[in-house]
């Protein structure tokens, strides 16, 4: 009886074609912005669909996540481009959890009786829908971990201010380094043993009713030197499209990429630095040219010191 009605409700959703075409590119956007995590992509792209096409139950979010692993693999970076791709810009809202450690924090984040809706209440007032990014939640404070056992169950949350929020239109995203040190031990060791040895990991630290309120816990892979270089490829070749859209045709030597990588992936960080190491670099050869000339065009390569970028007519 209930696989009854669950057909014939999804029978009479009648889906909007555009919606359908739009989620029939989600895949394939998410693989060419995010680099070796292709375990992961499908596994995401599920639960964003479910949401789109009012698949989840009427009483949770959209979709809810817990993404574990290192910083700079991809985790608030397809966070990001999910929230882009499906909602536009301006529908992420990002929470760092390590601004709310400790116990005289909480009322930042949750407001207070006084009337004061905190950050979380002055974000849910204004917004029906969205994505909400809680970074790094394994350093909140735990009063706020209870606060998510309300938004995973419910989909509803009521703050400090005594006021009840609506979230069944959000998809809810946490990211988390529990175990992150599994994954940067050097190791011969398959991922899939790397990987049940974080998610353990992440048992000691959770409440099991916690964790099990998530569509989905994935664990990202650490980069592999192929997948930095990709990853610079990526973000170069966005940062050059950008000039070329304000006139400023270039191009990238070999020995010029190989200098951005040094520069723009960290050991500890991944690839977090990459975007901002490639607008100083390039932004600083172009700012150079521009110097000595009106029209900047030619291929970016490094200088006679070694030590920038410059442009070779």
């Amino acid at each position: 009886m209930v696989a009854g009605y669950n057909l014939i409700a999804i029978q009479s959703m009648n889906p909007d074609p555009s919606l359908l075409q739009k989620l029939s590119g989600l895949e394939g956007y998410l693989s060419s912005k995010i680099k070796g995590q292709g375990h992961v992509i499908p596994r995401v792209c599920s639960v964003l669909e479910r949401g789109e096409l009012g698949l989840q139950p009427p009483d949770k979010p959209l979709g809810s996540f817990l993404f574990l692993g290192p910083t700079g693999v991809g985790k608030t970076e397809l966070t990001l481009e999910c929230s882009r791709y499906l909602l536009g810009e301006g529908a992420l809202h990002r929470f760092d959890m390590s601004e709310f450690q400790h116990l005289d924090s909480v009322k930042l984040f949750l407001g207070d009786e006084t009337g004061n809706p905190g950050r979380l209440g002055k974000v849910l007032a204004e917004h029906s829908k969205g994505v909400l990014l809680f970074d790094e939640i394994e350093k909140a404070h735990r009063l706020i971990w209870d606060l998510f056992l309300q938004m995973l169950d419910a989909a509803r949350i009521t703050l400090a201010d005594h006021q009840t929020h609506d979230l069944t239109g959000f998809f809810i995203v946490c990211t988390s380094n529990i175990g992150s040190q599994q994954l940067m031990r050097p190791t011969r060791l398959p991922f899939a043993t790397l990987e049940r040895a974080v998610l353990s990991e992440l048992h000691r630290y959770f409440r099991p009713e916690l964790i099990g309120r998530f569509d989905e816990k994935i664990v990202f892979r650490p980069l592999s030197a192929e997948t930095q270089r990709e990853i610079a490829r990526v973000v170069i070749d966005e940062e050059l499209t950008r000039f070329r859209e304000k006139g400023l045709d270039l191009g990238l030597s070999d020995v010029a990429l190989e200098f951005l990588v040094r520069k723009g992936i960290h050991r500890t960080l991944g690839a977090r630095p990459m975007k901002r190491t490639a607008q100083k670099y390039i932004g600083d050869a172009i700012r150079m040219g521009l110097r000595g000339s009106s029209e900047v065009r030619g291929v970016l390569c490094i200088n006679g010191e070694g030590d920038s970028l410059q442009v070779i007519p």
